[in-house]
């Protein structure tokens, strides 16, 4: 139960936006700064200092280039998972009006089990119903579906993609590393004389804060809460509002409720 209150602080920590983050870090770390009795380093220190702001900038670097790239490469995939849904919804206006809501309803359903979904799987059952559907149909609209088939099939490689990109995560061990090393930077920061200047004072406090709000954002891209990351549903969230609006909430659960009940193979 501790754990699952402190999963939720932890949530709402990191809900909260990097320009209020930058607010009361800055006005912390100046009532810091005023209080806290600075002290002339020696040369030792000064080169150890030296040395670990280095290895710090050195080993930060790529971990946030990592993640940006992460969120990059998962909006990539979204957007192409909308360009292949699209295509579909073009190719159903050649259905019968019947086919075509029942395509829908299934599309529907499988898309709510992508959207805001950071443990989606290439195996998908709901991929698996809809795959079923468009090759079983018969009648007048077995020669779109065939195409249809064909453009839904390749859903499954968008989901491998994403399921690779969700579990690339920063592991523990560097995270220990890059937390060591910017509290060394941030103590020997707020260790340095400044004399009696009101200014270099707070020039150390906005050092300070901008120290810490490169370790925040590093942490909301790495948990996928930085609003680059929130971008990423943003397109399969309008395909479902714009395209979707014919098929009622009722079809969508009872479609769901039959398919979780089907038995897994």
């Amino acid at each position: 139960m501790i754990k699952a209150i402190g999963g939720k602080v932890f949530k709402k920590l990191l809900s909260i936006r990097i320009s209020v983050m930058a607010w009361v870090l800055f006005i912390g770390f100046l009532i810091v700064v005023a209080t806290v009795h600075q002290r002339k380093l020696s040369a030792g220190q000064l080169a150890l200092f030296s040395v670990n702001s280095f290895l710090f900038g050195y080993y930060f670097s790529p971990l946030l280039s990592a993640q940006k790239s992460r969120v990059g490469s998962l909006i990539s995939a979204a957007r192409q998972e909308e360009m292949t849904l699209l295509d579909i919804l073009t190719q159903a206006h050649m259905m019968t009006d019947a086919g075509r809501h029942k395509l829908k309803v299934k599309l529907r359903v499988y898309l709510e089990s992508v959207i805001g979904n950071t443990k989606v799987r290439a195996d998908n059952p709901y991929y698996d119903e809809l795959l079923y559907f468009t090759k079983e149909i018969k009648g007048e609209d077995k020669d779109v579906m065939n195409t249809i088939y064909n453009s839904v099939s390749k859903t499954q490689g968008n989901r491998d993609t994403m399921d690779n990109l969700f579990a690339s995560r920063i592991y523990s061990h560097e995270w220990l590393v890059a937390i060591v090393l910017f509290s060394i930077t941030l103590y020997f920061a707020l260790q340095t004389d400044f004399g009696s200047s009101i200014f270099f004072g707070v020039m150390l406090a906005v050092l300070c804060t901008g120290l810490s709000l490169l370790m925040v954002i590093l942490l909301k891209f790495a948990t996928l809460t930085h609003k680059e990351a929130k971008r990423m549903w943003q397109p399969l969230e309008a395909l479902v509002r714009e395209h979707f609006d014919d098929v009622d909430r009722a079809e969508v659960v009872a479609e769901k409720s039959r398919i979780d009940k089907l038995p897994v193979n």
